[in-house]
């Protein structure tokens, strides 16, 4: 079985949300503004575009963040090119209504940005499941959004992006959790709008000045969100809830569960919800995805990066497609080692969203 943890499915303008919007949240989409209601955008561009420019028409194109492309496009450079089986949908610029500053009008933008995209994608795509896009900023609303769309088939999990007011294992977000583990829908984090809105800085140091910068340091707010989980007990308080980090790199995690455990064990009173080394909720609770893949040019450096994440296990493929940095799978499956190939194709990411294996499917 292939599947593909990470594909961005995303409108040619956010106007097409307006007949999915409560008439007070649509009159804000049209009106607001100049021209209409936007989503902040980042402060760094990179240098040669967003996304592939074969996935979009160039010339006469929406200028949102990533133009829409259309479901033959996906089937004839994703699915059918590299036989995959489940492909998770994960938002664009959607991930940008948890920093907004009005909370009820990003609940709104989420249900609706949801609905269309079952409506567009999801029911003409059977191999495609999506994450529910739900405002981290307003976590009663995301919880009734989470238990609104749990048990569809066409939702394999809840969607966080790493940009957020305060880290995610605060009791703020209890709510969220709650829904998660009351309903059995993984969560991911994936890193998105990080400095923007109501977002905290990239980095402690502030915000970088290039793309290149941005693109290097972009984890950090997946290592903040991991260490908040882990730290306030997340696991232990919620033991149905499973985590999938993406799209932050991978040599990092393991620094952080070593300086974790070893604080735990000196610190632990001040934290007492966490009451296991942390690296330990690990292997039962967190996942992680592929790309970006660090690449060392040396497979045997690769290999000993990995292998304190257990990535047999915990390690699932992930393409980013369409995004400018695309890894290919099979390019993907090359670098790593063989042993480990099998599982982080599939059966690691099937057992995490609990999909069915298609029939004649390989494990």
């Amino acid at each position: 079985m292939r599947v593909d943890c990470d594909v961005h499915i995303g409108y040619d303008s956010i106007a097409a949300l307006a007949p999915y919007l409560p008439p007070g949240s649509r009159e804000l989409l049209t009106h607001s503004a100049t021209h209409g209601f936007t989503v902040p955008g980042y402060p760094w561009q990179h240098p040669t575009g967003w996304i592939r420019k074969d996935t979009y028409q160039q010339v006469g194109s929406a200028k949102g963040l990533t133009p829409g492309f259309t479901l033959e496009q996906l089937r004839q450079h994703l699915l059918d090119r590299y036989a995959i089986d489940r492909a998770i949908v994960i938002p664009d610029e959607p991930a940008g209504y948890s920093v907004l500053p009005n909370t009820a009008l990003a609940a709104d933008l989420c249900t609706a940005y949801n609905d269309w995209l079952v409506d567009h994608w999801l029911v003409r795509e059977p191999k495609l499941a999506a994450t529910a896009v739900v405002p981290a900023q307003h976590p009663q609303a995301a919880a009734a959004e989470i238990r609104r769309l749990a048990g569809r088939p066409e939702f394999a999990g809840v969607f966080l992006p790493g940009a957020a007011r305060v880290p995610y294992g605060n009791p703020i977000h209890d709510p969220i959790w709650e829904a998660a583990d009351e309903t059995g829908m993984p969560v991911v984090i994936h890193v998105h709008y990080e400095g923007v809105g109501i977002a905290g800085a990239l980095t402690g140091a502030g915000h970088p000045d290039f793309y290149m910068e941005y693109h290097a340091l972009v984890g950090a707010s997946l290592l903040g969100h991991l260490a908040s989980i882990l730290c306030h007990g997340v696991f232990e308080r919620f033991p149905r809830v499973r985590v999938m980090l993406m799209e932050g790199g991978l040599a990092m995690y393991a620094g952080l569960l070593w300086r974790l455990d070893a604080n735990w064990r000196s610190c632990r009173s001040e934290a007492p919800s966490c009451v296991r080394p942390p690296s330990e909720y690990i292997w039962d609770h967190v996942r992680f995805t592929t790309q970006p893949l660090e690449n060392p040019g040396d497979a045997d450096a690769l290999r000993a990066t990995l292998m304190p994440l257990h990535p047999e296990h915990t390690l699932c493929f992930a393409s980013d497609y369409p995004h400018w940095d695309f890894d290919e799978p099979n390019l993907t499956l090359r670098e790593l080692p063989a042993d480990w190939r099998d599982p982080i194709m599939g059966a690691n990411a099937a057992e995490f969203y609990g999909l069915e294996l298609p029939a004649g499917s390989l494990t």
